[in-house]
């Protein structure tokens, strides 16, 4: 890896913090950028992230300042005229994804890479309509992005062996596990993981089990680490259900990808999970169930 490469992550959520601070692990100069807003909230993030390492003994006190020092966090995308990649995490909707897709295409250094994180929208579609398509792939990162080894590495219509290539070198330089998919809806991870959360909601509004009752199955009985509603909660309820609709839409509404009510009406109640402090289960400020 080349220590001068930089990167530029948009979107300051939950995959975006992620994924900048594996960038920044890695040693990466990685620039976190999101509204002003937010950026309070961002940076204690982070911050609670690199001290909650040192207090693991992960990492020492001088390790946690390099890595501080190497992550910024600002609004804007001014940085991508530095980036060598520049990878979205914003909403999980297509139009404004393609509009920052044009933003950046026009801002970028040449041969920068511009990357979506999205979990299962088009990026063929991101990238249509963009004078160099061929600079457009998607980077799918798993929550939590600094754990997760794996990514998907989405190849879209214009994408060469070459770019695929150097797509994949980036991503182990990151200590990670790339593996190349189709753009098609939900890739493969969440094409196959759909049944894990949707079967899960059946059981539940069908009255024949609990969230607890399932979640203690699918690790007592099935060797989960998780169950489906805690992991509901860890990814967010509202990209659960962002990720479902897309999904049931790529597919010309097939019934099995089918979403459910109760995820609308948690979205709609704003239970939203680990990050609202509630979703299916409750959480203290320390993040406790």
């Amino acid at each position: 890896m080349d220590a001068k490469k930089n990167v530029l992550v948009i979107g300051g959520g939950t995959m975006g913090q992620g994924i900048a601070l594996a960038c920044a692990l890695a040693g990466y100069g990685t620039t976190l950028s999101d509204l002003p807003s937010v950026l309070p909230r961002i940076r204690a993030g982070v911050e609670r992230f690199l001290g909650d390492r040192v207090k693991r003994k992960k990492m020492t006190e001088a390790e946690m300042q390099a890595v501080a020092g190497s992550l910024r966090v600002e609004e804007g995308v001014e940085a991508a005229a530095s980036a060598d990649w520049v990878i979205e995490a914003i909403v999980e909707d297509l139009e404004p994804k393609k509009k920052l897709f044009a933003e950046l295409e026009a801002r970028k250094k040449p041969g920068a890479m511009l990357c979506s994180n999205t979990s299962s929208l088009s990026v063929t579609a991101m990238a249509a309509g963009l004078k160099d398509p061929a600079s457009v792939i998607g980077l799918h990162f798993f929550n939590p992005a600094t754990v997760m080894q794996l990514v998907e590495v989405v190849r879209t219509g214009w994408s060469s062996d070459a770019t695929l290539e150097r797509a994949s070198q980036f991503v182990k330089s990151l200590g990670k596990v790339p593996v190349v998919v189709k753009d098609t809806p939900g890739f493969v991870v969440n094409r196959v993981a759909r049944s894990f959360p949707l079967e899960a909601l059946k059981i539940v509004t069908e009255g024949i089990a609990t969230p607890q009752q399932v979640d203690r199955i699918m690790r007592l009985g099935a060797g989960f680490k998780m169950g489906p509603f805690e992991l509901m909660d860890l990814v967010g309820i509202d990209i659960n259900f962002a990720v479902s609709q897309s999904v049931f839409r790529g597919f010309f509404e097939e019934p099995r990808f089918r979403p459910m009510i109760m995820q609308q009406e948690l979205v709609n109640a704003g239970r939203l999970g680990r990050k609202t402090g509630r979703g299916i289960y409750s959480y203290e400020q320390e993040g406790r169930k």
